[in-house]
């Protein structure tokens, strides 16, 4: 299960990145102008990398948990149905 959840979570949040701040004009950068190495390019990677991690560590750690989230509503959802005919 962990390589395709690692799988999934790669997929999922590089299509979140894609759909949300790496629209930004900031995240549009170049390493290299004019022959010269850009520094602030250098800062935007590494937050476009940072940014990522979290979404891809959030993902990968929520996936094994919507099983159990799921079995739980059934749970209080069944536990109403029975204080309701009781």
């Amino acid at each position: 299960m962990s390589f395709w959840q690692a799988f999934f979570a790669v997929i999922i949040a590089w299509i979140i990145s894609e759909l949300t701040y790496l629209q930004l004009d900031f995240f549009q950068y170049t390493f290299f102008n004019e022959g010269q190495f850009v520094l602030t390019s250098l800062f935007k990677f590494i937050l476009d990398i940072l940014l990522f991690v979290i979404i891809y560590a959030t993902i990968y750690f929520s996936i094994p948990r919507l099983k159990q989230w799921r079995t739980r509503a059934k749970y209080e959802a069944a536990q109403k149905e029975r204080a309701k005919e009781e």
